[in-house]
């Protein structure tokens, strides 16, 4: 309730928040807890300069419930599930976030020196024809985990060789944020399919045999280490046979 209080008089402050009789008024606006290991050189943290910007010419109502406290809050927890110790962790200078008429859901731009989040209204608005208010906000705040989750892990810059992990460890930042349901697992697909078909795979991974995983993998995506991350080089490093490790994770869906 301490996040709600906080979220709700921050943005009555900037006027971002609207109050009326609606749905939207009254939906559950806390983020999910997450619980991390205490540390209290994470308390120093530099959380990023946030802007939010309205591009759109559609009304988005759900929108009205961003605002600067929770960005910071998701990009706290988005930098710790990806980096054990805080100064391996990037120090974003600016985070903007932006609604914007356009196809798809959502995009980042930029790089550690400063980076921008496009989420799509259309998007939001064909969600919100079929799914609750809550539902519609949820997953809102899914799409800001997955995109800052790019805006904080470490890339190889060869997006069309590795794009599948790259998605796949920002969907697992996501399930760790508490913003996907584990109903959607199904069979088929394999361990570098990208998206949630990875994520999923990684996520059991990391559950039943390899503790740390994400964060160890979100290294070896460093791109100053002059390695060249492959599936090949992962299960060396991680000691993973990936086509046994599938079966056997497939076997359990």
């Amino acid at each position: 309730m301490k996040v709600k209080t906080a979220i709700s008089s921050l943005a009555v402050a900037m006027g971002l928040m609207v109050h009326s009789a609606s749905a939207l008024d009254k939906i559950d606006t806390a983020i999910k807890p997450i619980q991390f290991q205490a540390d209290i050189a994470w308390q120093q943290f530099p959380l990023p300069n946030v802007q939010i910007r309205n591009f759109s010419k559609e009304t988005v109502p759900v929108w009205q419930h961003v605002n600067v406290h929770l960005i910071k809050q998701i990009s706290y927890n988005v930098a710790r599930i990806l980096y054990s110790e805080k100064q391996r962790a990037p120090k974003l200078p600016l985070l903007e976030i932006i609604i914007e008429d356009m196809d798809g859901v959502a995009y980042k731009e930029g790089n550690f020196d400063g980076a921008k989040i496009h989420i799509s209204a259309q998007y939001l608005n064909r969600f919100a024809q079929n799914n609750s208010a809550q539902a519609l906000y949820d997953e809102l705040i899914g799409v800001l985990y997955h995109e800052i989750a790019h805006a904080y892990q470490l890339d190889d810059h060869n997006y069309q060789e590795i794009g599948p992990i790259i998605e796949g460890i920002a969907d697992v930042v996501r399930m760790k944020g508490g913003y996907v349901d584990f109903e959607h697992r199904k069979m088929g697909g394999n361990y570098d399919t990208g998206y949630k078909t990875t994520a999923f795979f990684l996520h059991w991974l990391e559950e039943n045999h390899h503790p740390n995983l994400l964060v160890e993998l979100n290294a070896q995506l460093d791109p100053s280490d002059n390695k060249k991350w492959s599936w090949k080089s992962f299960s060396s490093e991680m000691e993973i046979n990936l086509d046994t490790a599938w079966s056997s994770y497939q076997s359990k869906l």
